[in-house]
């Protein structure tokens, strides 16, 4: 486990040192995360589902990251209601910040690293990007402009580049198909970038941020401590005893579950010019307490 982490931290550091000796402007990490996300990841996924076991989409890792999603969610609406109420849009983004997480720019590294499975972190992709995706969309739609695109709502997941890469993965292993070394070859060298792509545009993303800078601090607080204790928390108890889950798949969902905030969250709230801060800075100090949060996860359940 510690090696893992020692490999994810030093290609993190590896984009801190490009970003802070000008080899590579602070923008770039947009150029690098894109390029993750629209080649390199579904590459990844592709040749994952499609040399692995499809069922993994409907597995109990799937149940565990709905439920968790939905409880960190509830918890946070239940919360803001309580203590610190804000316009409906802000406190949608504010549910989105501490229940989607970052399966695909710190996900697929953890699980590739630390969990030593890049299947692990499929079911929470996908959950996230064919139902909490909609979802988020049609809240903020509801929100900010009182009206609702269904038709763009509905077909945001086939409209993902990653959803779009796993199901045809998907359908190569049910199909039974041998890719020839012409396609598997490019495939598999643009899936081999995509980690290392991930980090370093994220090390390159930290340099030179202010953290807190503005804060609304209730909300961004709350959403932090739900997202990288709550979430968890309630990954274990449903795997746990309740799904008789042990062992490395305990680990597992519960390690998917600690995640940092996912940076799609920020671009929902700069698209719908809602709640940016509490993204920005959600995202930031859960991604600096997910690091002990899965060392903590490692100790105990491995």
């Amino acid at each position: 486990m510690v090696t893992g982490f020692a490999i994810i931290l030093i290609v993190i550091l590896a984009g801190v040192i490009l970003a802070a000796t000008g080899v590579v402007p602070a923008e770039g990490a947009r150029y690098l995360s894109k390029t993750a996300y629209a080649v390199a990841n579904p590459a990844l996924l592709f040749m994952t589902m499609a040399h692995g076991d499809p069922s993994v989409l409907a597995s109990s890792a799937a149940l565990v990251a709905l439920i968790s999603a939905i409880v960190s969610g509830a918890t946070f609406v239940l919360l803001s209601r309580l203590f610190f109420r804000r316009p409906p849009a802000e406190t949608t983004i504010g549910v989105t910040a501490s229940s989607y997480a970052n399966a695909a720019n710190i996900g697929l590294p953890v699980a590739t690293y630390v969990v030593g499975n890049v299947a692990a972190a499929t079911p929470l992709i996908m959950l996230q990007l064919v139902v909490l995706a909609p979802a988020v969309t049609a809240a903020l739609e509801l929100g900010t402009r009182g009206r609702l695109d269904v038709l763009g709502t509905l077909t945001i997941p086939v409209r993902n580049p990653l959803v779009v890469a796993t199901l045809a993965g998907v359908l190569v292993a049910l199909a039974g198909i041998t890719l020839p070394d012409v396609v598997s070859g490019p495939l598999q060298i643009l899936g081999g970038a995509a980690v290392p792509l991930m980090l370093m545009a994220f090390g390159i993303s930290l340099w030179g941020r202010r953290p807190l800078a503005g804060a609304d601090l209730p909300p961004v607080l709350t959403a932090t401590v739900v997202k990288t204790m709550v979430m968890p928390s309630v990954a274990f108890v449903v795997a746990g005893p309740l799904l008789g889950l042990d062992g490395a798949a305990l680990f597992a969902v519960v390690a998917m579950a600690a995640l940092p905030t996912a940076q799609n969250v920020q671009t929902y709230a700069i698209w719908y010019g809602r709640g940016e801060h509490i993204a920005r800075d959600v995202a930031l100090l859960t991604t600096v307490v997910c690091v002990p949060v899965l060392m903590l996860i490692s100790t105990l359940f491995l």
